[in-house]
C-alpha cells in the first residue's frame, strides 16, 4: 500500500456518493472513472497504474465537510481511459479523526482542489499509518477448539477432579503438547506475567515499607498456593489447576491492600466528585463498578499481552472462574462485560452461580480465607495492633473454647521445651508463630475431613451430565470451623482493620488514588505514553472518529479530550451524545486499569511527581 494516498472531494447530493454508499454497505470494489482534466491534476503516470492507495472523500456541504469515507483504490487504465477502483472500508461522521488528519496534511477544501474534484496528495506516511489503523481490523478470530488427551501426571485422581480433556480456552493458539497439560500452562502464564510480578510491592493489610516482615500480595499469594496445593492433595484434585488459580486470583489487586480497590470503585460511582454526570452512567451500574476478582479476569483477559495475535494470556475458563468467585461475586453492583471481551463468558464462567463450579476454584476460595485469617492475626501481633493475652480473653467465649484449646497446647509446648533446656532467641515471636500455624492447620484438616464426606456423597451423573462441573458447594468448613472463621474474622477486624494503623494506611492510600485519578481523568496527557496508547486503541474499539495523541494536532486532542472528560452531553445529537459517553467510560476504565496495576512504590512516586 505504502504511504499514497488519494483524496477525493464530492459535494453532499451529487451522483458518485451513491457508488461510496454502495461500496461501504456492500464491501465490494467499485469504479469511477476520471475525466481528462482531472487526469491532468492527478498527474497520472505509468508509476501510478495498478498501484495501491488510502482513498478518503471528504463530502461537504459548501467546502465544510460533513462526513467522510475511508477505504483503499487503485488508478486503472481502460478503454475509456483512466478510473479508480476503491473499496470502502469505513464512514465517519465529521469528528476529531478527519479533522485532525486535515490539520496534518493543512488539506484546504477551497484552495487544495482544482474545477474537478480530485486531488492526489503527496505521499504521508503519518497519515497513512492513521488511516490503515482505522480501516483495517485486529485479529479477533475465535479458534474452532481442541480436543485435549488426559497425561500421565493426572492418574490417580480422584472422579471430581479436572483433567487436562476437560479443559476450554477462548483462543487455542498453541497445540497441546504430549507431557504438559494445559492447567500447567496456565499456571506458567500467570507466573510470567507482569501483572503477578507486580504484586511483591503492593500491600496486604500493613504498608510494606514498615518492615519486610509483613505480608505483601505476593507473600499473601504464595501462602494461599500452599494452603489450597495442601488441601487439593489430600482431596485427590488437579494440583495445577489449583495452583494456577492460587497464583492468579489477585494479579487484579490494586495498590494500598483493599482501600485502593475501595477508593477505584467509590469514585465510579460519583462519590468523589471527579467524574462528570456519574447520574447518567448508573443505570448501567456505574461504569462497572471496580472490584479485584473482576479486574484479574481483565488483566488477564485483556491487560497482559503474551500474544501476537490476541490480547490476553489464553487461560482456560476453569482458571479464569476460580480467579473470579475466589471472593464473592456481588453481581448487583458489578458488570462482567465491562471487564471480559469473551461473548460467551457468563455462560462459561458460570456467573449465574455464586460458587465455582470445580472443586479446585473452590478450594483456592477457602484457602484464600484460610491465609486470610492466619496472617491477618500474625501482622497482628507483630505490629502491637493486638497482643497475645488479648486474643487469648477474646477466645474464652463458648463458641471459641476448640481454639482456646489449640492456644494453651501450644503454650504448654514451649513450657516444657524450656525445661528441657530448649534455648529460644525470642519466645514471644515463636508462640505467636506457632499459635497461627496451629489455627491455619485446624482449618486445612477440617476442610479436607469435611470436603471428602461430601464429595462422596455427591452424584456423579450430574458432574458428567454437567460438562464436568459441580452445581454444589462440596469444599467448605464444618459448621463447627464455620462458626470459628467467622468469629476469628470478626476479632480481626475490631483489633486490626479498624486500628490507628492502618486507618492511617487506609486515609493515605485514599489521598494517593483519587489524587491520581483526578489528574489523569482532567488531564489524560499526564497518562504514561504506553497507557495512552492503550486508550488510543480502546476508543479506537468503540468509535472512528480519534485522534491519533501521539501524532495528532495538539488542539484537535485537546479539544477531544475536553468533551470526553467534562463536555455537555445533553448538547450534542443523539448519536454523538452516546459515542461520548461510551468513550468516557473508556477513558474511565483505562485510567482504573492503569492505577490499580500500579505497585504501591510507583503510585506515591507518581503521586508525588504530579501532585507535589
Amino acid at each position: 500500500m505504502g504511504n499514497k494516498i488519494i483524496y477525493i472531494k464530492l459535494k453532499e447530493g451529487c451522483k458518485p456518493i451513491e457508488y461510496f454508499r454502495n461500496s461501504f454497505d456492500e464491501r465490494k470494489n467499485y469504479y469511477y472513472n476520471l475525466s481528462s482534466y482531472a487526469e491532468d491534476e492527478l498527474e497520472i503516470s505509468k508509476a501510478c497504474i495498478d498501484s495501491s492507495y488510502f482513498l478518503i472523500a471528504l463530502i461537504h456541504d459548501n467546502d465544510k465537510i460533513i462526513y467522510s469515507y475511508l477505504g483503499t483504490g487503485t488508478i486503472s487504465h481502460n478503454d475509456k481511459g483512466f478510473s479508480i477502483k476503491f473499496n470502502i472500508k469505513s464512514k465517519l461522521n465529521y469528528g476529531t479523526a478527519i479533522k485532525n488528519i486535515c490539520k496534518l496534511s493543512e488539506l484546504s477544501l477551497s484552495d487544495d482542489f482544482g474545477k474537478d474534484e480530485y486531488v492526489l496528495k503527496e505521499e504521508s506516511e503519518l497519515i497513512a499509518k492513521q488511516i490503515d489503523f482505522i480501516i483495517n481490523k485486529p485479529f479477533e478470530e475465535k479458534s474452532k477448539g481442541q480436543r485435549y488427551e488426559n497425561i500421565d501426571s493426572e492418574n490417580g485422581l480422584a472422579v471430581l477432579a479436572q483433567r487436562n480433556e476437560y479443559c476450554e480456552r477462548a483462543y487455542n493458539l498453541r497445540a497441546p503438547m504430549q507431557h504438559r497439560g494445559e492447567f500447567q500452562r496456565d499456571y506458567e502464564r500467570i507466573v510470567h506475567s507482569k501483572a503477578f510480578r507486580r504484586m511483591v510491592d503492593k500491600a496486604q493489610v500493613f504498608s510494606a515499607s514498615k518492615g519486610d516482615y509483613y505480608r505483601t500480595r505476593m507473600t499473601h499469594t504464595q501462602a494461599v498456593s500452599q494452603i489450597a496445593r495442601g488441601i487439593a492433595e489430600g482431596l485427590g484434585l488437579n494440583m495445577y489447576l489449583t495452583e494456577a488459580i492460587a497464583l492468579g486470583h489477585d494479579i487484579g489487586h490494586t495498590p494500598f491492600g483493599h482501600q485502593g480497590e475501595r477508593t477505584l470503585d467509590s469514585i465510579l460511582q460519583g462519590k468523589f466528585n471527579i467524574i462528570k454526570n456519574v447520574e447518567s452512567f448508573t443505570e448501567d451500574l456505574s461504569f462497572g463498578g471496580f472490584k479485584h476478582n473482576y479486574q484479574s479476569i481483565r488483566v488477564a483477559t485483556l491487560l497482559e499481552e503474551e500474544y501476537t495475535e490476541i490480547c490476553g494470556m489464553d487461560l482456560s475458563y476453569q482458571t479464569l472462574e476460580g480467579m473470579l468467585k475466589h471472593t464473592k461475586l456481588k453481581r448487583d453492583n458489578y458488570s462482567l462485560d465491562q471487564f471480559i471481551s469473551s461473548d460467551d463468558a457468563s455462560n462459561k464462567l458460570h456467573f449465574t452461580q455464586e460458587f465455582c463450579s470445580t472443586l479446585e476454584g473452590q478450594v483456592v476460595a477457602i484457602a484464600d480465607e484460610i491465609a486470610q485469617r492466619g496472617h491477618d492475626l500474625d501482622d497482628a501481633f507483630s505490629s502491637g495492633a493486638m497482643e497475645f493475652d488479648d486474643f487469648k480473653n477474646y477466645l474464652t467465649v463458648k463458641k471459641m473454647k476448640e481454639l482456646l484449646g489449640i492456644v494453651e497446647t501450644v503454650n504448654k509446648d514451649l513450657t516444657s521445651m524450656c525445661e528441657k533446656n530448649r534455648r529460644f532467641v525470642d519466645k514471644k515471636e515463636l508462640r505467636n508463630s506457632r499459635t497461627v500455624s496451629a489455627i491455619v492447620s485446624y482449618f486445612i484438616n477440617d476442610v479436607i475431613n469435611n470436603s471428602k464426606s461430601k464429595m462422596s456423597d455427591y452424584d456423579l451423573s450430574k458432574f458428567k451430565g454437567n460438562y464436568n462441573r459441580v452445581k454444589e458447594e462440596l469444599i467448605c468448613f464444618s459448621e463447627k470451623a464455620s462458626t470459628l472463621n467467622k468469629y476469628l474474622e470478626t476479632i480481626i477486624s475490631s483489633k486490626v482493620i479498624n486500628s490507628p494503623e492502618v486507618s492511617l494506611f487506609d486515609n493515605n492510600a485514599e489521598t494517593i488514588i483519587s489524587g491520581l485519578f483526578k489528574a489523569y481523568y482532567n488531564n489524560p496527557r499526564l497518562l504514561h505514553k504506553g497507557t495512552q496508547r492503550k486508550l488510543y486503541i480502546n476508543l479506537r474499539n468503540i468509535s472512528e472518529n480519534v485522534v491519533d495523541f501521539e501524532y495528532g494536532n495538539h488542539e484537535v486532542i485537546k479539544e477531544e479530550f475536553d468533551m470526553i472528560t467534562n463536555g455537555n452531553l445533553e448538547k450534542l445529537s443523539k448519536e454523538d451524545a452516546a459515542e461520548y459517553k461510551e468513550k468516557r467510560r473508556v477513558l474511565v476504565r483505562t485510567i482504573c486499569d492503569f492505577i490499580s496495576g500500579m505497585t504501591d512504590t510507583y503510585a506515591t512516586n507518581e503521586y508525588n511527581r504530579i501532585i507535589k
